[in-house]
């Protein structure tokens, strides 16, 4: 498995991506923190926040559908979330659309507000991460101050993750070739336990290797990096308008609008 699956779009070039990875991690903070602080009852004025991933995603030329994509793989743990809420919140709540006037119990609308603040999240979340190579995202990190050692779990997961993966695909393709698929339902899971036990011995054993050759280079628990960060006049610009934009959506549409 290569890299370029995750960092597919990474390499690319537009506005977006020449921006410092710490003014866009900033950006997407502050849009997270700001998206959250919204009433679970005001729906309709989530609508003004979609401006800003959807801008990111059309400005660094990320396809739509492949941000929806990434939203739906993990859509059904919050359906289930907000599947739940209809059941324990029975509260009416009136609700304006145009001249109408609807009243919509509570929890339909605290599950709209999951699936909502979820999905612009994950845009958000998406634009960042497809417009800024991993590398340079934690650098920025690091520059910002984030526990260290939360930067080095996501190096290494980042790293080594695809190491994993190869490892499980081998085993997969060797249980494969002997004709796993021709057993008994019974069999293949008492024989997933199997590949499950080997994959965790075997990734021990890769996980200590690795720790005996990044030892034997110097490493005494400092990342280092190549990576050179440097902020500019369109970071500011970026930043004064993602700041503009976040007042204006929480405070002055819902007010107005």
């Amino acid at each position: 498995m290569h890299h370029s699956y995750i960092d597919r779009f990474a390499q690319g070039d537009s506005p977006i991506h020449r921006l410092d990875a710490r003014a866009k991690l900033l950006a997407v903070v502050a849009y997270t923190v700001v998206l959250i602080s919204f009433d679970r009852y005001a729906v309709s004025e989530l609508a003004a926040m979609s401006i800003f991933p959807l801008a990111m995603l059309w400005l660094g030329r990320v396809p739509l559908w492949f941000a929806f994509r990434r939203a739906l793989i993990l859509s059904p743990f919050i359906a289930t979330v907000a599947l739940l809420s209809t059941f324990y919140d029975h509260s009416v709540h009136t609700v304006a659309m145009g001249p109408w006037q609807l009243d919509i119990p509570g929890g339909y609308l605290t599950a709209a507000d999951v699936i909502a603040k979820f999905t612009l999240g994950i845009l958000a979340l998406t634009a960042m991460m497809c417009t800024t190579p991993f590398g340079m995202l934690l650098e920025a990190m690091r520059k910002l101050a984030a526990p260290r050692a939360l930067v080095m779990q996501l190096g290494f997961l980042y790293r080594y993750i695809f190491v994993l993966l190869d490892e499980a695909m081998r085993i997969r393709r060797a249980r494969d070739f002997r004709g796993s698929a021709q057993a008994p339902l019974r069999r293949r899971l008492a024989a997933t336990g199997g590949v499950i036990g080997s994959l965790f011995v075997l990734t021990l054993d890769r996980s200590e290797r690795i720790h005996r050759a990044m030892c034997a280079r110097g490493y005494r628990g400092e990342p280092h990096s190549l990576t050179r960060l440097r902020a500019g006049w369109a970071d500011a610009v970026f930043l004064l308008l993602t700041a503009a934009h976040l007042v204006l959506a929480r405070w002055l549409y819902p007010a107005y609008f």
